[in-house]
Formats: C-alpha cells, structure tokens, sequence
C-alpha cells in the first residue's frame, strides 16, 4: 500500500509540466529578446568586438542556441510552428531566398551605384574594395548564424507570440518594428556628430523595419506560417553582400552601410529600394509558395512535351 502510494507521488511529480512548457509565447519571446539586447549591447558597447575579426558573434550564436535548446526541451513539438524551422518545401524555399537575397543585393547595393555612375556621374569610380577577404568564409558562417538568430526570434518567436494577442498583420508590423530597433546600436557606436548619429539612427530602423515587414509577409502569408527557410537564405545573402563588398569610395562602417554621403547616389538607391521591395511585397501578398510550385511544374511538363529526350531515356527495344 505504502508503495503503491509512492509510486502513484512519482508519476504524478513526472507527470508535472515544466514551467517553460505551460509559459506562454509572449513571456518566451520577452525573455529571449531580452537576453538578445543584453549580449548585444555587450558584445558591441562594452567588450567592441565589432571592431576584431570575431565580429560580435558570442551575441548572435549563444542567444540561437539558448532558443533552440529551450524549445528542444521542453516544447519541441513548436519547434517547426513556432520557430519556423520546418523542412516544408525545404528545396523550394532554399531557391526563392537565394533569388531573392541575390536581387535586393544586386538591384540596391550595386544596382544604384552602378546607375549612378554610368548616367548621372560617369566620374564617378566604380572600383570594388573586399573587406577582410582572407576572413570570407568566417563572415559568411557569421551572417548564416544571425540571420537564423533574427529570423527565429523576430519572424519566428515574436511574430508568433504576437499573433496569440493580435492580428497577423499587426504581428507582423510590431515584430518588424523591433527589428528595426535591434540595429540602432551601431549608428550609436559609430558615432559623429548628434545631427548624423540622429539620422543615420532614422535610416537605420526605418530600412531594417521595412525589410523586417517583407520577411514578416513572406513567412505569414507567401509561406503560409510554415517555414522561414526561405527568409534565412535572403537575409544571409543580403548582409554578407552588403557588409563584405563595397562598390566605389563612399566611407563603409560597422554594421550595415545604409547612408551614402553623395545625395544623388542615395536617391537612387531609394528609388531601387522602392522599386525591388514593392515587387516584393505584391507578389508575397498575392501569391503563396504553392503557386511557384505549380508554375514550376508547368513548365517542366511543357519541356517534357517539347524536348522529351531532355527529361527521359527511351527504353532499349529487346527483340528476341
């Protein structure tokens, strides 16, 4: 008797979901973010490693892995539905984010400068300057992890707690907005003068912000909740571009470059900006995955109809 009262204390003490399983997401994602500002103010205003080759990585990978672990843990059924780190369409979205991490990069970091040049001011120097080439490879592994450490909590974590409050759109707008909040620091550590740092600030958050809404749209509504695969590629493509090629003599600084000191050069990279991000954002709103999956689909079986020795092999006639 006394055993079998022991036995059923212990199931029921096994029994007992962890705090971390029951709390909700909202919690989970101000606890994580919090953890994120702290390393990163760490790493960048206390410690500066932005300015050693390790870059402020402790900041991006240890906050992923704390995410990941906890999730791992104690709710790992969420790890695809909350995380976004699904394998659905895995192949698909590894093609769409290299596309699109490859046309925002060519059409606004060269695109604009290279218009500006050839039509505006033909003096103007198109050389190209490689920061740090023998560290490429280091960089690249260090965009991969951020862009897996914002896309998890921003578009992920955040996004998703927002929506249990809010309506997807105002998710994907608040999650977005703290994104663009996230890049203030580096304006600040740059320093100048209090009228540059202000603006740099206001550029800062506003560009970050409006790339956060369309990654923010491409997970909610192109990819339809289910995988930010897509947006990770994008976003390590975009940053290690931006951060690690720099066409013409305009001044690069840490952290993403978004201010040029030549006007004419920054309106046309504004006007890029509008251009490719409005694309963007009509296809994404409008169309899902799926569709570029039909489309593709199409297409092969047109070419299998066309050219059907590019898509099969006759089989050998066996006459006996």
């Amino acid at each position: 008797m006394v055993q079998t009262s022991i036995q059923e204390i212990v199931l029921s003490k096994q029994k007992k979901p962890s705090r971390w399983s029951t709390m909700s997401l909202i919690t989970i994602g101000g606890i994580m973010l919090f953890i994120g500002i702290v390393w990163r103010v760490v790493d960048q205003f206390v410690l500066g490693l932005g300015n050693t080759w390790m870059n402020i990585m402790p900041s991006k990978l240890f906050p992923f892995l704390i995410i990941i672990s906890l999730f791992w843990k104690f709710r790992r059924s969420e790890i695809d539905s909350v995380l976004g780190l699904s394998k659905n369409q895995i192949r698909l979205q590894l093609y769409v984010g290299l596309f699109m991490g490859l046309l925002i990069s060519g059409m606004i970091d060269v695109g604009g400068i290279v218009i500006y040049a050839l039509f505006l001011d033909p003096t103007y120097p198109l050389e190209l300057h490689i920061l740090n080439p023998e560290l490429l490879a280091y960089m690249f592994l260090f965009f991969l992890t951020n862009a897996f450490l914002e896309e998890t909590l921003f578009r992920g974590l955040l996004q998703n707690a927002f929506k249990t409050k809010f309506s997807p759109n105002r998710a994907i707008f608040l999650s977005a907005l703290m994104f663009g909040f996230w890049h203030a620091g580096w304006p600040l550590l740059n320093g100048g003068q209090a009228r540059e740092v202000v603006m740099e600030v206001s550029m800062m958050v506003f560009f970050t912000t409006i790339l956060g809404l369309l990654f923010g749209v491409y997970y909610e509504r192109f990819s339809s909740g289910k995988s930010l695969t897509g947006v990770i590629v994008a976003h390590t493509i975009f940053n290690f571009v931006n951060e690690n090629f720099k066409i013409g003599p305009e001044p690069s600084m840490q952290g993403p470059d978004m201010a040029f000191l030549t006007p004419g050069l920054l309106g046309i990279t504004l006007v890029m900006f509008l251009i490719v991000f409005s694309t963007f954002f009509f296809v994404f709103t409008r169309y899902k995955i799926e569709h570029i999956s039909s489309i593709w689909s199409r297409i092969t079986e047109r070419t299998q109809v066309i050219h059907p020795d590019l898509s099969r092999t006759e089989p050998a006639e066996n006459d006996s």
